[in-house]
């Protein structure tokens, strides 16, 4: 389904140095105020995560500790609006424009302005539109077994009898979700534009068991789309995180922190 909670539990590895403990804030998106959670590194990079569409920051569940520790780049993640300890913000909210806002807040916090977005699911859609709005400053892309077009375009309704579809809304988090939901074709849309023509490197991992409860039409075009997204440019590749279902960051962690390393390593040739 279109919101999904990512639970990640990181298998962090040797680490050599000890990390600089993670600055929690919350920062101005415009009327409204986002928690982010910032470690700040000594490498002239920034790793930014994108989370499912109902994430949080803590659904990384560390992740972005070790990617700070392996990489001594900041890294930045953030519950988005309405979600964990974000303000839910205006109900026309639009994702396309918390694309933009997220930009803006990079700049103000004075991170290294080249960076790494690393998007899962929901978040593969933003990772895109964010790739392409800010083509100059982003220097590579992880999508974690990501939503896209090319599935929802070859799965037709599918995708949209599968979210929740709240016509009353209690609290911010289902505001939020609602919101979420009648907003998916926006940055659908702009994802489905922009994705084809983006040039920066590209690191797309693939889940090997069921996405979608073992229905094989919707689980073989959930993989031939992510095929399909790594075949289209030649600085594209794919991975297949083995053993691993929709939680690649619970399964498999380490084809996420290896997909981030490989793409600095290939930026520092």
């Amino acid at each position: 389904m279109l919101v999904l909670f990512m639970s990640f539990v990181v298998l962090s590895g040797t680490v050599r140095t000890q990390a600089t403990a993670p600055i929690d804030t919350l920062i101005n998106f415009g009327g409204y105020r986002v928690h982010c959670r910032i470690h700040r590194g000594t490498a002239p990079m920034t790793i930014l995560m994108e989370s499912g569409g109902g994430a949080t920051l803590g659904g990384w569940g560390g992740l972005d500790s070790v990617l700070a520790r392996r990489t001594h780049a900041t890294v930045v993640a953030y519950d988005r609006a309405g979600f964990g300890q974000s303000e839910l913000g205006p109900s026309d909210l639009d994702p396309v424009a918390q694309v933009l806002q997220v930009g803006a807040a990079l700049d103000r916090l004075g991170v290294p302005s080249r960076r790494i977005v690393v998007g899962a699911s929901y978040g593969g859609l933003m990772a895109i539109v964010h790739a392409n709005v800010f083509a100059d400053r982003v220097a590579g892309i992880v999508l974690v077994d990501p939503m896209s077009a090319r599935f929802v375009d070859a799965t037709g309704d599918f995708v949209y009898s599968t979210v929740p579809h709240i016509t009353d809304p209690r609290n911010d988090g289902e505001r939020a979700t609602a919101r979420l939901v009648r907003t998916f074709e926006s940055i659908l849309n702009r994802a489905r534009a922009a994705e084809p023509a983006l040039r920066q490197p590209m690191v797309v991992i693939t889940s090997s068991r069921s996405m979608w409860g073992n229905r094989e039409r919707e689980d073989r075009a959930w993989r031939t789309s992510h095929e399909a997204i790594a075949a289209s440019a030649p600085a594209r590749r794919l991975v297949i995180a083995e053993n691993s279902g929709h939680q690649i960051a619970f399964d498999r962690p380490d084809t996420i922190i290896d997909a981030v390393v490989s793409l600095l390593e290939q930026r520092g040739r």
